[in-house]
C-alpha cells in the first residue's frame, strides 16, 4: 500500500489553491531538502513542519511525507481556509484570501494523535474522518477488531431507529469498505492502528465482529474448555466472547495467541500498530491453580514478548500496544516487557467522570492489593480518577516505553453538553496534565459523528495534541469563525457558553455537588436563549453564501429543536414532573429520528437515543444532589 504521499500533497495544495483563486510557486519537500535539522527522536514517528513563503514563493517541508500533508493544511488554514468539521460540506472557503507571509517551524507535541472508529457509521462517514485527520494535526486512526463490521452494522441496520429500514449490508461490503478505509489511511500516510479486543476469539476461529452474545450450547466444546475457571464454572462471560477471559497458562492457549499474532502482523503489513488486548470485562480472571500462581498480567506479559520475539525474527516490524485495564490493571511480578521500543502502553480511564478533568500528576501512587477478581471499579465518580491513575503508575514502574491514553470524551458524556464546551474544557485541561502523566499520545474513542452543532471538542483536541500551548478561546473563537460566520464569532461564543453553563454533565449525571437552584436558573436561561436564537438562526440561513457555513446554520436549527426540548425535559424534572419530562426527552429523541437524513454527518442518533434516555439521572433531593 505504498502511496506517493507528497504527490497527494501537491494534488490538494493545487485543488484548494485553485478554490482560493491564488497563484503560488510552492516546493513540497522532506526536511532533508531544505538542510533542516529539528530535534525529533523519531522522524517517522514525530510530525514537524517547516514553511516558509514570501510573495508566494516558498517551501513547505516535513520530518515525514504526513508531515508535508499536513503542512499543506497549515498554510491553508493560515491563507483563510476552515476545515471545520469532517465532509465536503466542512470545508469554508473565504471570499477574499490574504496569502500573507508565512514563517513557521513546529513539531507537535504528542507523537501519537489518533481517532478510533465508534459509534454507527457509514462508509462515508468513516472516509470523512480519515479525511479530515491530517487538515487539523491528527496523524492516526485506529479500526478495531479484525473488520469494522459491528460499527458499519449499526448503521446500515438502523439499529434503534423505527423509522428508517434496514439497508442491505453484506460481508463482501465489510471486506471491501474496510479496504477502503485502510487505502485511504495509506495515502496519507497516516499512523493505522488496527485491532483491540479480539484476541481471545480470533485465535480459536470465533468471530470477534463485536460485543455480540452467543448461544453456548452452540459454542465448540474446544473453547469453552479453555474459558476461565471463575467460580467453578468455565464459561462465555454473559455468553459475550468478546468479554470471556481465557486460561493464560494454559501453554496450548497462549501460544496459539501469540502466533496468531504474528501470522496477523504477516498477513497485515499495513498495521504499524497492532493493538493486543485481552477480555473486555473484570474480575473474570481465570482462577485455575495454574493461571493463580501469578497475576493476571504476568501471562499478559508472557504472551506478549514471546508474539514480539516472534515477529522481530521474522522482520516484522509492527508495534503491539497493550493495555492497563480491568484485569490488567495491576502489574506483573515477575515478567517484564523485554522489547519496550517495540511496545506502547495505553491507559483507558473507562470509569472516569468527565466532570473533571485528569489531576495533574500522579497524586495517589499506592493501588490496593492484588486479589483475584476483586478488582473495585465504581463508574463516574470524579475521586476515582487519581486513584485509577495509580495503577498506571504502578506500571510505569517496570516500564519506559512510550505511554499513550485512551479516552472517552465523544463517546458518552458529549451528548449531554448541549454547547460542547464543558466537554471541550475538560478535555483541554486534561491534555495539559499530559507532561505530568507523561502522556506521549492521545486514542479518542469516539463516535465519528461528532459534530453537532460545532467540531469545539475534536477541534480542541487537534490543536491542542499539536500545541500544547494553545488558547481554548482562541480555538473556540477562530472555529466559530469560520463556522457560523466572522461577525457572528462573539455571538456564537456566549451562546454556547449560556449552553454549556447549564447542560453541566456533572450536574445532570448528579457526579458533583451542586446548588439546585442554580441549576434551575441555568437551565432556564439556557432555554430563553435557545427560544431567542430562532429567528438568527433563519436569518443566517438565508443570507450566508459559503456552503459549509450555510450547513452549519441548518444543523444549528435542528440542535435547537432537540436541545431546547431537552433543556426543558429537565427543568420538569427538576421540578417534580419527572413523567412529563420523560414525555419531552423523547420528543426530542424523536425529532432526531425523523431529522436523521439531514443531520446524518454530524450527530449519531443511536448514541443520542442512549445517552438522553440512560444518563439524564439528576436527583432533586437535596440529600442525594451529588452523590
Amino acid at each position: 500500500m505504498q502511496r506517493d504521499v507528497i504527490g497527494f500533497a501537491r494534488s490538494e495544495l493545487d485543488r484548494y489553491l485553485g478554490a482560493l483563486g491564488v497563484e503560488a510557486n510552492i516546493s513540497l519537500d522532506l526536511f532533508e531538502e531544505h538542510g533542516i535539522d529539528m530535534p525529533l527522536a523519531d522522524a517517522t514517528l514525530d510530525d514537524a513542519i517547516a514553511i516558509s513563503i514570501r510573495n508566494k514563493r516558498g517551501f513547505i517541508a516535513g520530518s515525514n511525507p504526513r508531515s508535508v500533508l499536513i503542512g499543506v493544511y497549515r498554510l491553508l488554514t493560515e491563507w483563510g481556509v476552515g476545515f471545520v468539521r469532517p465532509g465536503k460540506l466542512g470545508e469554508y472557503i473565504p471570499q477574499k484570501t490574504d496569502a500573507k507571509d508565512i514563517e513557521i517551524r513546529e513539531a507537535a507535541a504528542r507523537r501519537y494523535r489518533t481517532v478510533c472508529i465508534e459509534g454507527a457509521c457509514s462508509l462515508e462517514n468513516v472516509l470523512d474522518m480519515i479525511d479530515w485527520l491530517p487538515k487539523v494535526g491528527f496523524n492516526s486512526y485506529l479500526i478495531q477488531f479484525s473488520r469494522p463490521k459491528t460499527f458499519l452494522d449499526r448503521w446500515y441496520s438502523h439499529e434503534k431507529n423505527p423509522i428508517k429500514k434496514p439497508e442491505q449490508f453484506t460481508e463482501e461490503m465489510v471486506d471491501l469498505f474496510h479496504g477502503k478505509m485502510k487505502e485511504e489511511i495509506k495515502r496519507r500516510d497516516l499512523i493505522l492502528h488496527t485491532m483491540g479486543h479480539g484476541w481471545t476469539c480470533i485465535p480459536f476461529g470465533i468471530p470477534d465482529n463485536g460485543w455480540y452474545a452467543v448461544d453456548p450450547e452452540k459454542m465448540p466444546k474446544s473453547y469453552l474448555s479453555i474459558c476461565a475457571l471463575v467460580k467453578g464454572e468455565r464459561r462465555i462471560e454473559r455468553n459475550i466472547p468478546l468479554y470471556t477471559q481465557l486460561c493464560y497458562s494454559n501453554p496450548e492457549v497462549a501460544t496459539r495467541i501469540a502466533d496468531s499474532i504474528v501470522e496477523y502482523a504477516e498477513q497485515h503489513p499495513e498495521a504499524d500498530i497492532i493493538n493486543f488486548s485481552l477480555g473486555d470485562f473484570f474480575n473474570n480472571t481465570c482462577e485455575c491453580e495454574g493461571c493463580t500462581k501469578l497475576r493476571f498480567s504476568d501471562y499478559y506479559v508472557r504472551i506478549m514478548n514471546d508474539a514480539i520475539d516472534k515477529m522481530i525474527a521474522k522482520g516484522l516490524t509492527a508495534k503491539l500496544c497493550f493495555c492497563v485495564y480491568y484485569n490488567s490493571a495491576h502489574p506483573p511480578l515477575v515478567e517484564r516487557i523485554k522489547h519496550p521500543e517495540r511496545t506502547l502502553i495505553e491507559f483507558p480511564p473507562i470509569s472516569r467522570s468527565f466532570a473533571a478533568s485528569l489531576p495533574n500528576g500522579y497524586t495517589v501512587k499506592t493501588i490496593p492489593e492484588y486479589k483475584v477478581n476483586e478488582y473495585e471499579l465504581v463508574f463516574g465518580k470524579t475521586a476515582d480518577v487519581a486513584d485509577n491513575l495509580a495503577y498506571l503508575y504502578a506500571w510505569k514502574e517496570i516500564y519506559d516505553g512510550d505511554a499513550l491514553i485512551f479516552d472517552y470524551h465523544l463517546m458518552w458524556d458529549h451528548m449531554l453538553d448541549a454547547g460542547g464546551e464543558g466537554i471541550a474544557r475538560v478535555l483541554y485541561d486534561d491534555i495539559g496534565t499530559y507532561d505530568a502523566l507523561e502522556f506521549n499520545g492521545h486514542i479518542s474513542c469516539q463516535l465519528q459523528r461528532n459534530a453537532f452543532p460545532s467540531s469545539i471538542v475534536m477541534t480542541t483536541m487537534a490543536k491542542r495534541l499539536w500545541n500544547k500551548n494553545a488558547d481554548f478561546d482562541e480555538i473556540r473563537r477562530e472555529l466559530y469563525a469560520k463556522t457560523f460566520g466572522e461577525d457572528m464569532a462573539d455571538v456564537m461564543c456566549e451562546y454556547f457558553a449560556t449552553l454549556s453553563r447549564a447542560f453541566d454533565v456533572g450536574v445532570i449525571r448528579n457526579l458533583k455537588f451542586f446548588d439546585m437552584d442554580e441549576a434551575r436558573r441555568n437551565f432556564e436561561a439556557a432555554v430563553a436563549a435557545m427560544d431567542a436564537f430562532g429567528p438568527i438562526i433563519e436569518e443566517n440561513i438565508e443570507k450566508r453564501t459559503d456552503k459549509a457555513q450555510r450547513e452549519s446554520w441548518i444543523y444549528l436549527r435542528h440542535h435547537r429543536e432537540m436541545y431546547s426540548r431537552v433543556g426543558r425535559a429537565i427543568l420538569l424534572i427538576i421540578d417534580g414532573n419527572r413523567p412529563e419530562g420523560e414525555r419531552l426527552r423523547d420528543e426530542a429523541i424523536r425529532y432526531a429520528w425523523e431529522h436523521e437524513d439531514d443531520i446524518q454527518p454530524v450527530l449519531d442518533t443511536m448514541y443520542f437515543f442512549r445517552m438522553i434516555r440512560e444518563r439524564i439521572t439528576i436527583d432533586t433531593r437535596a440529600e442525594f444532589a451529588g452523590v
